[in-house]
């Protein structure tokens, strides 16, 4: 867990695969590649990309019915406040 926690604090937040990686982590089912890509206003393509990237870092898995992200909300909030709180301690 700790090694995806690592992989996790080095996407931005405002890069196309935090976005996929929220949806996925605040989602309580599978998503395929074309809906994600509707929820976050961005080409089927990009997203096909970064889920192949997620899925290398061992943030995300590939399952017949779609993907589903290998962190929790807690996760992921904790990522905003340590970016949140550099940015005010900066």
């Amino acid at each position: 867990m700790e090694t995806r926690l690592k992989k996790l604090d080095e996407i931005g937040l405002e890069t196309s695969a935090f976005k996929v990686l929220c949806l996925l982590s605040f989602n309580n089912r599978p998503l395929k590649p074309l809906e994600i890509a509707e929820w976050i206003s961005e080409k089927p393509s990009t997203v096909r990309a970064r889920l192949s990237e997620l899925k290398e870092y061992d943030l995300v898995l590939s399952t017949p019915e779609g993907y589903l992200s290998r962190l929790n909300q807690y996760d992921m909030l904790m990522k905003l406040y340590r970016e949140l709180k550099k940015e005010l301690c900066s």
